[in-house]
């Protein structure tokens, strides 16, 4: 009894590695063809989320996949290669049956204009890298930072460092989420004596911010500047605690 059942579980096994060599073949094979069906050659690559990065320039980065079978796409190598671009700061790429390559992307966006010292404007995002322009006109409505940088340290994909851009950035991060609609008040940043001074793009107003409760600062302000009497281009000291301090324009 004990060796039929020795050999009862020998056939057993015989037939399941059988079958299991059978699926792998077949995966295999599937796989092979699938790879090789010209219907699965790609035909169109789909952009989304792109915004200040042309299509034309993606399109010619990606040039070389089309006709390649959608399945031997190195969804890697592409992303390896976009990413090079300063704009793009993550993407994700999917196959989509049967000949299309979908590609999300996700931008850095300009927060602030770096002027050099030669009086051009590059556009940085929240980490103070510099991102490529791609059109002469000026499309982001964002304030205007007056540097000491050169054009040749403004290269896209560079990050910049210099302490009083980081405070005027981190300055600017606390207004657009305490008090973001005061933004469109904002056109330029200064640093004078060390402190960041902010011009009123109504008014040419300068404004001198404290270091705390922003958004009711701002509001003090705005309440003196529609209510009062504050001459075009004066300076407003907001470091005073409930106070609106306002000097002539050369102090």
């Amino acid at each position: 009894m004990k060796e039929r059942k020795r050999r009862g579980n020998s056939r057993y096994y015989l037939y399941f590695s059988l079958c299991l060599a059978g699926v792998i073949a077949l995966g295999i094979g599937s796989w092979y063809a699938l790879r090789h069906l010209p219907a699965l050659e790609v035909k169109s690559i789909s952009l989304e989320g792109n915004s200040a990065v042309p299509d034309s320039l993606i399109l010619k980065q990606c040039q070389a996949y089309i006709g390649m079978n959608l399945f031997k796409v190195p969804k890697k190598s592409i992303k390896t290669d976009l990413t090079k671009i300063s704009r793009i700061k993550s993407l994700k790429v999917k196959r989509q049956l049967l000949s299309t390559i979908k590609i999300s992307i996700t931008e850095r966006s300009g927060i602030l204009y770096v002027k050099s010292f030669e009086g051009n404007l590059y556009p940085v995002d929240q980490e103070a890298v510099v991102m490529e322009r791609y059109s002469p006109v000026y499309r982001e409505d964002i304030p205007i930072y007056s540097s000491y940088f050169k054009d040749s340290q403004l290269k896209p994909g560079v990050r910049l460092t210099k302490p009083d851009l980081s405070r005027i950035l981190t300055m600017h991060l606390r207004i657009m989420q305490e008090a973001p609609e005061y933004l469109p008040l904002i056109s330029e940043y200064y640093m004078i004596d060390n402190t960041i001074n902010i011009i009123d793009a109504r008014y040419g107003t300068r404004i001198i911010p404290g270091e705390t409760d922003i958004a009711n600062q701002l509001r003090r302000y705005q309440f003196v500047q529609d209510n009062g009497n504050i001459a075009r281009r004066s300076v407003v000291d907001l470091r005073f605690d409930n106070q609106v301090v306002v000097k002539a324009g050369n102090k």
